[in-house]
Order: C-alpha cells, then sequence, then structure tokens
C-alpha cells in the first residue's frame, strides 16, 4: 500500500513540475535547442545515526535529453548503477548572460526533482524520491557539443536511513 502511494505522490510532483516548466517555456517566444547526452555521476549517500555507516559512494552512468533557451534549460535524466538507479528533472537559469552575453562558458544555477531506487542492506524500503539544488557550467567545446560540470546536493524522502545525496557530474551534450 504505501509503495503505491509512494509511486503516486511521485507521479504527481514530477508531472506538477512538468507542466510548471512546459507553462515557462510556452511564454517564451526564444530559439530552443534540443540535446541528447551522456552523464558520468559520481554520489555520495549519507546515512542518518541508525546505522553503521555515515555515507557511501557510488558511481552512475546515464542518459540525457534536454531542451534550452539562451537563458533556462530542462533536463531529463535516466542514471545509475547495479546498485541505484534515478530518474529526474533538472531546471536550470543560465547566469550571467545579460553580463557577458553569449560566452563560451556559461553558468548555471537549478532545481531538480527525481525518483530514487537504491538497493542496499542497509537501506530500509528501496524506492523514494529527492528535490535540491544543484550549479555547475556549460562548456561550449562546439556548435554541436556542449560539456557540462555540476555539483549537485538533494535531500532524500521516503528511503530510510538515506538523509541526503550529493555529488558532481560530466556530462556531454549534442545539440540536434
Amino acid at each position: 500500500m504505501s509503495s503505491l502511494y509512494l509511486q503516486r505522490s511521485i507521479s504527481k510532483i514530477i508531472t506538477l513540475f512538468i507542466l510548471s516548466v512546459t507553462t515557462l517555456f510556452a511564454q517564451q517566444d526564444l530559439e530552443e535547442f534540443h540535446f541528447m547526452g551522456l552523464t558520468l555521476s559520481t554520489d555520495s549517500f549519507n546515512f542518518d545515526s541508525t546505522v553503521d555507516i555515515s555515507s557511501q559512494d557510488e558511481t552512475g552512468f546515464g542518459l540525457r535529453y534536454g531542451r534550452q533557451t539562451l537563458d533556462w534549460r530542462t533536463v531529463f535524466t535516466l542514471s545509475g548503477n547495479n546498485d541505484f538507479q534515478t530518474f529526474a528533472v533538472e531546471v536550470d537559469k543560465i547566469l550571467l548572460d545579460e553580463l557577458f552575453g553569449t560566452p563560451e562558458i556559461r553558468p548555471y544555477l537549478g532545481a531538480t526533482v527525481g525518483y530514487l531506487h537504491y538497493d542496499d542492506s542497509y537501506v530500509l524500503d528501496s524506492d523514494g524520491y529527492y528535490y535540491g539544488a544543484n550549479f555547475g557550467f556549460l562548456l561550449y567545446a562546439t556548435d554541436t557539443i556542449d560539456v557540462d560540470l555540476s555539483y549537485h546536493y538533494y535531500g532524500v524522502s521516503k528511503l530510510d536511513p538515506i538523509d541526503t545525496m550529493q555529488g558532481g557530474s560530466l556530462s556531454i551534450h549534442f545539440f540536434y
């Protein structure tokens, strides 16, 4: 019963998030760029004091799809490894373009909400969700390829005893 409730709650949160992002993009009459990408991330899962360890590090691989305007970016990411899998929706605001035009290096600040499945002997329930912030830099290698270096910090819910998840990622995006 609680797993079904969790799935419905996550579905509602993700649906509301996608609708709000879609509305944001619909109000802008700007050029849009679609991209696909690959990501490599390292995450530190931080546990509360009820277990013997304080954190566990994991490395994951994933696929990304997104849409970007000159000011905003929305990214859907599916990633993980044998121990954990995630699906996330990320909305980023690209910063400082008003000061420098559109430079080769573009910082951004964003928010993320996602679903997390984690298989580990310390974890009581294997499904939960996470939400938090991220920041990073987009580095343009060519007109059709960018490199994304980012750091994220997320609160984790419904997945005891995991409290938070943080780490960095390296992504390569191909614009089409």
